[in-house]
């Protein structure tokens, strides 16, 4: 096996254990959960993009193993929103690279890198509410279906919203800062041996 695919194999296990604790473990405050950011940062690390939507299928079906199922229909949508940030895969290898100079990592171009990454966070929390609160209006009967019934769902959701925003950018952040620390640190090392 290629040092490349074992690295990717585990880093894909250490990723879906660490979703796994942190979305059980947060399950008290409602949407704040690590997985939109996850979808986003396998779309960026994994080079197949098969590892990269089951990351987020994993932690998912895992977790509501635990937490509980509910409606089909709505978890389809559900764990199909939360996929979707994987597509964002382009923008961010395009935006979000290690550039090397004289030995130590730095950003390519940190504000671009971090706009795009805000960018790519916001859109995926968006995504997220507004399909998310589109299916929960036409599966369940909370609200009528008329356009003062959609719309009543949607401003009942925005306090949940916040979290939602929130959960994915804070674990944006962590997931790929702590990458960019890995890379400075490893790109020093390397920089070290050569100069030896």
């Amino acid at each position: 096996m290629k040092r490349q695919a074992i690295v990717e194999a585990g880093v894909f296990v250490l990723l879906a254990a660490a979703g796994v604790a942190v979305r059980l473990n947060f399950q008290f405050i409602p949407n704040f959960a690590p997985v939109a950011a996850l979808a986003l940062f396998a779309g960026y690390f994994f080079h197949s993009r098969l590892a990269a939507i089951a990351l987020p299928l994993s932690v998912m079906a895992i977790t509501d193993l635990v937490i509980g199922a509910y409606h089909p229909a709505m978890m389809a949508v559900v764990y199909g929103a939360l996929v979707m940030p994987v597509l964002f895969r382009t923008p961010l290898r395009r935006g979000f690279r290690l550039a090397k100079t004289d030995g130590a990592g730095s950003w390519a171009n940190s504000a671009t890198a971090t706009l795009g990454l805000v960018g790519c966070s916001l859109a995926a929390s968006v995504f997220f509410f507004v399909v998310t609160n589109f299916a929960h209006w036409i599966v369940y009967d909370m609200y009528d279906k008329t356009a003062a019934g959609l719309m009543q769902c949607f401003v009942a959701a925005i306090p949940f919203f916040r979290y939602t925003l929130a959960g994915d950018m804070t674990f944006a952040a962590v997931l790929f800062g702590s990458y960019a620390i890995a890379a400075q640190f490893r790109s020093v090392s390397v920089a070290k041996e050569s100069a030896v």
